[in-house]
Order: structure tokens, then sequence, then C-alpha cells
């Protein structure tokens, strides 16, 4: 039968196994740059099957948000089971979930089914400014973080949810990065990309009570479009294979390097173009 499916090829002795799976749950971003592609691309980077559950599609680009129009939140959660009923994914993360009745309804699925919790709290965009409500951002930080293996807010991001801001000091991360913890996740990552001065790179770990400071000289480039979705996704995409959380967090710091060094010296659009996980 061309082209079609029989049965009795279906678990077939002598066939192999695919790849460790994982789910994304984010927004599609019109240039390929972050969100969803983002993500998939560091799977495949990674050696993990990449499934998702869109949550928004935007109108963007290297240079701007347009606009974005969210998934029902219905929608979104028939997506994820649909993935789950079917496929062994061993770890899941989410990226832009936009509104509060999609973080609601992506906590719910979370709590009783999502495997191995990556949170990537995507509050803000690429000025620093708000994208969520205050309610979508309550939703995040009182029901999505306490069932998260890891957590990977830049520093902007952890001030919001701790409710102050943090500034540009290491020791208020730290102090953020512990009172995130303390509310449930294994590991809280605050990362330190987004701070623009200064020639090193500081991302701050907690875990188990533990701290761990994590630096790396600045790559200078105005590539860095996506680096946060694909940290995160590196996470995720090292959980679904066994990695442990250390030696995950340790794993992805280094792809999204190579991949920022990949992109750093291209032209692609006017604005903040892509880092390249695939070739880097």
């Amino acid at each position: 039968m061309t082209g079609g499916t029989s049965s009795e090829h279906l678990d077939a002795p002598g066939q192999h196994a695919w790849a460790p799976t994982a789910l994304t749950i984010a927004g599609a971003d019109s240039s390929g740059a972050a969100g969803l592609a983002a993500d998939l691309r560091a799977f495949a980077a990674a050696g993990v099957h990449g499934t998702f559950a869109l949550t928004l599609v935007s109108a963007q680009n290297t240079v701007e948000f347009r606009e974005a129009q969210p998934v029902d939140a219905e929608l979104v959660t028939a997506q994820i089971h649909a993935v789950l009923d079917d496929m062994p994914v061993a770890a899941s993360k989410t990226g832009l979930l936009l509104t509060a009745e999609t973080v609601a309804a992506v906590a719910s699925v979370a709590a009783r089914r999502l495997p191995q919790l990556v949170v990537d709290p995507v509050l803000v965009n690429g000025a620093g400014e708000p994208m969520l409500s205050a309610e979508a951002e309550r939703a995040v930080a009182t029901r999505l973080l306490p069932g998260a293996r890891v957590v990977t807010p830049n520093h902007l991001e952890a001030g919001r949810l701790v409710g102050r801001d943090l500034g540009d000091e290491v020791e208020a991360w730290i102090e953020a990065a512990r009172e995130l913890a303390a509310t449930g996740p294994d590991a809280v990552v605050v990362t330190g990309g987004r701070l623009r001065t200064g020639t090193t790179i500081t991302d701050v770990v907690v875990r188990g009570g533990a701290v761990r400071l994590l630096s790396a000289p600045r790559i200078e480039t105005r590539n860095v479009r996506g680096s946060g979705d694909v940290f995160s996704a590196a996470i995720c995409a090292e959980l679904a294979k066994g990695t442990e959380i250390d030696a995950a967090i340790d794993a992805a710091r280094e792809l999204t390097t190579r991949a920022i060094s990949a992109g750093a010296t291209r032209r692609l659009g006017s604005g903040q173009g892509p880092v390249d996980p695939l070739t880097g």
C-alpha cells in the first residue's frame, strides 16, 4: 500500500525507538527566531524529538512585536492531551502563555500530566515591557512555578515574580532565586544575559538551598533573539534524555553559547537577529 500505514508493520520486531520526546507549550513568532521555532530547533540540536502545543499566533519580526492572537485555552489543552495520549513525552516546557486563562489551563494539566516541567516565564518583551496582565503574572507565580522541575526567568522576569526591581546586583538575584525556589521548583536559574553591561554574563542557579554562579565571557553581538527559549528548551531536552538537573543546566548553557556564537556575525533582518542552535 503506497503512502499508507499498515497495522501489521506497527511495533514490528526489530523496530528502533525514536529519540526521547519533549513537548513545548509556546507561541509562534512569525520571524521564526523565537518561541516555538526556537524551542523545536533546540530540541533537534540536543537530539530530541519535539512536539508542541501552540498558545498564540503573533505578527513580529526582528524589529518589532506588532500584535498577537491567543489560541483558545481549551484548544491549547486539547493539543497537550492529544500529544500525551499518544507519545512518550519525557519532559515538557512552557514559553509565552499570554493570557490568564491559558496559564490556568496549562497549570491544571501540569498538575496531573506534564512530566519534568521546565517553566520559562516569558513576562517581558525585548524592551523589558510587561507582556502579561497582572492576573496572568500571578497565575504563573502561584499556579505554574510550584510544580516545575526548573524555572528559568531572566533577571527582569525574576523581579516581576517576586514583586521588586532586582537591579544588576547578583546578590539580589540570588535572594530572588531563593524565594522562587521556596515556592516549589527543584531548581531556579536567574539568567543575566539581558543585562547589557560588562564583559561577563552571570547566571544564578539555586537548587536545594545551594547556590551556583555560572559565568562566561559576553559574546559581542546584537543577534540574541531566541536565546532564552533555546536555553530553557535545551534544559527540557536534556531532562528528556535522563540527564540530572545540574548537568542539564550546564549542557544547556553550552548549547546556548554555541548558538549565540554561530549567529553572532550574520545578518538576518534589520533588527535583532536569531541565534542558531542547529549549526552551533
